[in-house]
Formats: structure tokens, sequence, C-alpha cells
């Protein structure tokens, strides 16, 4: 007789035990080895079922005490409200009454001491000092080194400890210095005056008129814009401002006169800006889809006009030379960074040479 390998032994030996014990359940036996299975069974249930509610729960302990936008670590409170006070950057102060806003003005920090902040309101005639003990929502704007070309904004909750006024009568406030600040991810884009030496030219087109034409993705196709600003030819509109976000042009009063364009809010253009460097060294072309934001004043004047552009998309030649454009969707937040690149290097240009802005 042959005799089976030791592991074969074992498993037939295993399967054995295991039939004479269901055998006996359904027979309804009562043997020790059926009650030690049974027993075993419901045992290791209820063992996994506990073990499941005990590492189910969410381990509390390992999350922030609070959220990642929340600043509490002193010394970088101290430093963000000292660089407010020397950048003299404007506070903007809200008023509350049972959590609800009741008014508005701006200030100026004038000191951050270890314990109260001393707080400017130019705005305010009337000293009240009922104001001691109000709530005061705060907040403020400032350049980082880390990020230069925007503005991040900084929130704060503080109480009201005394209200006077100078001597030429400028309302002032002692708070309390804040535990922590908020940032704001809404982030301001630097806006600039362009002078028209470093726009080369500036057209626009409607999206239905591009799409009714030819192919967004192919320039060559849109026609003759809607409007155009060429210095050594037409002039239909002029470029108030430009931001990495957005562009504020002014439609030419001879233009509203000629042109009957129906212009409305939520409205897209097609944009192609050719700037100048700001040292004047080349130029670049950039292509840009933008919204009608906002009309000053009225959309339907044909007097004075100008549009709030918000730039939505950026198109990126697909290779030089141009031979197409790719889209890519404009985040809200940043902008376009190689406008806000310019627009920036132009800003501090015109800083060091005053009287040029």
């Amino acid at each position: 007789m042959d005799i089976l390998p030791s592991p074969l032994q074992n498993q037939a030996a295993l399967e054995d035990f295991f039939s004479r014990m269901f055998q006996d359940i359904l027979a309804g036996r009562v043997t020790l080895e059926s009650v030690l299975l049974v027993g075993g069974f419901f045992g290791a249930f209820f063992l996994l079922a506990a073990l499941s509610i005990v590492f189910g729960k969410k381990p509390t302990g390992f999350l922030p005490k609070h959220p990642v936008t929340w600043l509490t670590t002193p010394s970088r409170i101290s430093q963000l409200l000292d660089a407010a006070v020397s950048q003299r950057s404007k506070v903007r102060v809200s008023f509350h009454h049972q959590d609800k806003p009741t008014r508005s003005t701006d200030g100026v920090l004038l000191e951050a001491g270890p314990r109260t902040l001393k707080l400017e309101l130019s705005s305010v005639r009337n000293a009240n000092q009922a104001w001691v003990g109000r709530t005061l929502e705060l907040a403020f704007r400032l350049r980082l080194p880390e990020q230069p070309e925007v503005q991040s904004t900084f929130g704060f909750m503080s109480g009201i400890e005394h209200v006077s006024k100078d001597a030429d009568g400028v309302v002032r406030l002692t708070i309390s210095r804040p535990q922590r600040l908020e940032l704001n991810q809404n982030r301001q884009h630097l806006r600039v005056e362009v002078p028209d030496k470093y726009v080369r030219s500036l057209q626009l087109w409607t999206e239905d008129e591009v799409r009714r034409r030819g192919d967004p993705n192919d320039p060559d196709t849109w026609g003759d814009p809607s409007f155009s600003l060429d210095h050594d030819g037409s002039q239909d509109l002029l470029l108030e401002n430009l931001s990495g976000g957005g562009a504020r042009v002014q439609l030419t009063p001879e233009t509203l006169h000629r042109r009957h364009l129906p212009i409305r809010l939520g409205q897209q253009y097609f944009m192609r800006i050719t700037l100048a460097d700001v040292d004047f060294g080349g130029h670049r072309t950039h292509y840009l889809l933008s919204r009608l934001v906002k009309c000053y004043d009225d959309c339907a004047s044909r007097l004075d006009l100008s549009l709030g552009l918000g730039f939505v998309a950026q198109g990126a030649p697909v290779q030089a030379p141009l031979t197409g454009l790719n889209w890519t969707l404009v985040n809200r937040d940043f902008g376009v960074p190689v406008i806000d690149d310019w627009v920036f290097g132009l800003h501090l240009e015109l800083y060091r040479n005053k009287g040029i802005a």
C-alpha cells in the first residue's frame, strides 16, 4: 500500500474532520468537535464585526486641527502684519451685528504691536464710543516675495478696544491682535494702464463671427475684425488697462456711430494683441478668448462705452511659424501667466521712470 506524502496526509485528515463535523451538525448530533466548530465560526464573525467598527471610524487624531488656509504661527502672523504696515496696505473693514455685515469702510494699519493693532479710518468722520467691544472683520492684500506678481488676500476677526481721533480729526481704532490669519484663495491681478507705444495692435472678433466664417483654431480664417486698433490704420478702440485676468477697452465715439454690432454681457470675443517688450527689444502676439463681464456704462450706449473683458482661454501656436492654435482654459485665480509677467514688468518700468506712467 502506497504511503501518501505528509502534506497530502494532513489535507486528507482535515477534509475527513470537516466532513464528520458537518454530518454531525446535519444529523442533530451534539459532539465536542461540532460545538467547537460552531463556536469558532460565530466567534470569528463577531470579532471581525467589532474590528470593523473600531477601525472604520475616522482617524480624528490625524486630521488637521484647522483648515490649511489658516495661518497660526505667531512669527508668520507678525511678518504679514508688519508688511501690511510698511506697505500701507488698504484694509477692508466690516462692522458686524449678530454676525451680519452692517457697514463697510476702508482703513490703514498704522501699527502692529504685541497685543493690539492701530487702525486709521480716514473715510469715517465721526468716532463712536459705542463701537468699543464690537467685532470687526478685516481683510488686506499683500505682495509676497514668493509671488510678487499677484496680491494675496488675508482676513481676520478682531474686537475694538479703544476709539479716538488724532489732531486732524481722523478716527483711529485700537483693536485686538488676531490669533490667526486666513488666506483668501481668490487673488487679484495687477492691472496697469498701458501707454500707447507698448500696444502694436489689438483686434477683436465676436465668437459668432469667427465660428460662422472659419475655424477658431486658424486665425487666417477669421476675416476682418469686429474692432481693431492699428497705429498705422484703423483705430476703433483704445486699450485702457490690462492684467493677467482681463482687459478694459474703450470704443471710440466714431466706432459707436458707425458700427451697430449688438453688444451684450456674456458675449465672447476672440482677441489678438501684439505687445512690445518692456525694453522694446522685440514684440509678441497673444491669442485670447475673452468674455464681456461689464459694460461702462451701458452696453447700448452710442456715446461713451468701455468693455470689461475677462480672459477665458489662451491660444498657443501649434508650432512656429504659426500653423494653428491650441486652446487651453485660463485659471481664473492665476490668469494668463505670460500677460501677468508682462504687466508686472511694465509696472516696475513705469515706477522706475515716473512721468511715463
